[in-house]
């Protein structure tokens, strides 16, 4: 993979800049420190998120009367849940900083292109995930047909705001901090599979999780990992992953990684017979047809001429 994408110049400054943990050779000690320091950060950060969400939540219930479990399964809550996420990357952004003594553009937050990549990151999420959904169309395992609720204007840009929060949050930890610590002295091959595999194992506590849907999560995260390096910024791949996560929820209208299923413009009916193909009450990211356009997407990102040629 190092010979077909040619690894960023932030990535090989990061392996400099890094002064941390260990300095010699021992490659399985390191890369066994660095998941422990991965998981923890991981958790301290959640909590971080959490604590606050729940006072504000507590806040609620005072005001309005509301039992704490009507409160924690609204709608609003879960846009507060994903717009706290921007205290994720600001804890990875000061750790890269002050702990591995690495500048914030050793994670991808180059300043070349920076508006452009994000459209075209929007357009390319946008796109595959849709891909995804004509395929179980075509395949009679899903059907499409306008919602008629009524949506709140307000909760629906706020769900926005957090799903372009948490994307970038998502992509900082997995991909900018994770995958470039990693980077520095393992093959990057091995880099993007430990970090991908991760990137897996934090949704293991979503509901309705199968082996399927196990494997998509890390197949998602290698895609992520090659846009990643081809594009050479967090830039793409963050509004990627943000759109990615909209359309399925607020736009389609299915679980989004298991869970959330809030407010949406469309309605997809799942064939529930056919869940090896839309991944039944997981969501589509459940079945054959993510990890059939995840698989080509990652090709095309690794073996494209055109795209080596802008890259």
């Amino acid at each position: 993979m190092e010979n077909r994408i040619k690894i960023p110049e932030f990535v090989l400054r990061a392996k400099t800049d890094s002064r941390y943990l260990l300095n010699g050779d021992n490659k399985p000690l390191f890369t066994f420190l660095e998941i422990v320091f991965f998981l923890i950060l991981f958790l301290v950060i959640e909590m971080a998120s959490f604590i606050p969400l729940m006072i504000l939540a507590g806040f609620v219930s005072g005001v309005t009367g509301q039992s704490f479990k009507e409160i924690q399964s609204a709608d609003w809550i879960t846009a507060a849940d994903l717009i706290l996420r921007i205290i994720h990357t600001f804890i990875y952004l000061i750790f890269c900083r002050l702990v591995q003594k690495r500048k914030a553009d050793t994670l991808g937050f180059t300043k070349h292109k920076l508006v452009s990549q994000y459209i075209w990151g929007l357009i390319a999420g946008f796109a595959l995930f849709s891909s995804g959904v004509l395929i179980t169309v075509v395949t009679g395992s899903a059907s499409i047909s306008m919602n008629n609720e009524t949506i709140s204007i307000p909760l629906y840009l706020a769900l926005i705001l957090g799903w372009i929060i948490q994307g970038m949050a998502e992509e900082v930890m997995c991909r900018g901090y994770f995958l470039v610590s990693l980077a520095r002295k393992l093959p990057m091959p091995v880099a993007i599979a430990v970090s991908s595999i991760a990137f897996g194992c934090i949704h293991l506590g979503n509901a309705n999780l199968t082996v399927l849907a196990f494997v998509n999560l890390v197949l998602f995260g290698v895609f992520a990992s090659v846009v990643y390096l081809r594009t050479k910024n967090i830039w793409f791949v963050s509004a990627l992953h943000s759109v990615w996560n909209y359309v399925q929820g607020n736009l389609y209208g299915i679980p989004v990684s298991g869970g959330f299923n809030g407010p949406h413009i469309l309605t997809t009916t799942f064939d529930m017979s056919k869940s090896l193909i839309n991944g039944g009450a997981f969501g589509l990211e459940g079945g054959l047809a993510v990890t059939i356009i995840l698989v080509i997407g990652t090709l095309i990102t690794i073996y494209c001429p055109s795209l080596k040629k802008k890259a």
